[in-house]
């Protein structure tokens, strides 16, 4: 079952020293640095942009040793990526774009361990992956509602900022471990239609996000977060590990908590304390009073930590559906 969960991958930078040389050169130019005696210090190949149709673009690099690839190959050739492919397939995609210029696969290598390191791969080491996910709301409508509930949380100490436009809201920007945004598809497809490279995207495409309100998550997972949890040699990662990784961040998951239909339901002790939030007014609790709250109505959706703004409360209650989303045969067909 767990492939039945539609996480798919964008952005990729991986990178594979091959120790015995042999591949290619490909690159866009030297970087130089030279000392005060004019003496070369050293020098760097730079990526080179290879461009696909409907102008598309991911970058490579070979110095003849040591090979790297960066960017969206779900996008590369196609005329947008609105879905993916699961981790298997992006990574045989990328390893048959390096064949067009004879450039060696990215590989797993081989296990080894290390009695002061542990188990270590001895094949490509990957330093960025962007996994993402489509969720429907079945309306425009549905998915701000949303937007704005997901603004109301946050992850850990990363708390939620929604966009002005009100079409994505952010969690951890500028972060060196994890970022992770969630934005109303439909939106950001009408605006890139300004753009030259979002100007093929097919009407057909934009119609169904508008229709089903599709919402995108994304969490860029760097070099530090893939690192401390393993996550950093090919041979490291799979299609289930990712998914869970995923699940692990995802704020929809808070959703799955909110137990309580109105303010009746909620346990005496913390109906003072919702109602000072729900209102925007201060907490005239102790700090230790406030934490002990605040975790218990965690369980119920509520996030007091998260300022309220009193001017996105919904006048009634509203219910919106809310399913993740597989790409439909007729996508697949057209676009792959």
């Amino acid at each position: 079952m767990r492939g039945l969960i539609p996480v798919f991958v964008d952005w990729v930078t991986i990178r594979q020293d091959h120790g015995e040389g042999g591949a290619p050169r490909l690159n866009g130019g030297r970087y130089m640095a030279i000392d005060a005696d004019g003496a070369v210090d050293y020098v760097v190949e730079r990526r080179v942009g290879v461009e696909g149709s409907f102008d598309s673009r991911v970058d490579v690099r070979s110095d003849g040793s040591v090979v790297e690839f960066s960017g969206n190959i779900a996008r590369y050739n196609r005329r947008d990526n609105l879905f993916g492919y699961d981790w298997p397939e992006t990574v045989r995609r990328i390893n048959s774009l390096l064949n067009l210029y004879s450039i060696p696969p990215f590989t797993a290598g081989k296990l080894y361990r290390f009695a002061d390191h542990g188990w270590t791969w001895t094949g490509a080491r990957v330093s960025r992956i962007d996994a993402t996910m489509n969720r429907a709301c079945f309306s425009e409508q549905g998915a701000e509602v949303v937007l704005r509930a997901l603004a109301s949380q946050h992850v850990g100490r990363q708390k939620g900022v929604l966009s002005v436009d009100g079409g994505t809201v952010e969690y951890g920007r500028g972060s060196k471990y994890v970022y992770g945004k969630c934005y109303a598809k439909a939106q950001e497809l009408r605006k890139h239609r300004r753009r030259k490279s979002g100007a093929h995207v097919d009407d057909e495409v934009i119609a169904f996000c508008e229709r089903y309100g599709v919402l995108r998550e994304e969490f860029t997972l760097k070099s530090r977060f893939l690192t401390q949890r393993q996550f950093c040699y090919l041979g490291a990662i799979n299609q289930s590990a990712l998914i869970d990784i995923f699940m692990e961040r995802t704020q929809f998951r808070r959703f799955e908590k909110v137990t309580f239909e109105s303010f009746d339901d909620l346990p005496r002790h913390l109906r003072a304390t919702y109602a000072s939030w729900r209102d925007g007014l201060p907490q005239n609790v102790s700090r230790t009073t406030f934490y002990r709250h605040r975790q218990e109505l965690l369980s119920f959706g509520v996030d007091i930590s998260v300022p309220n703004n009193v001017q996105m409360l919904p006048v009634r209650v509203r219910t919106v559906d809310v399913a993740a989303l597989e790409a439909p045969d007729w996508y697949r067909q057209k676009f792959g």
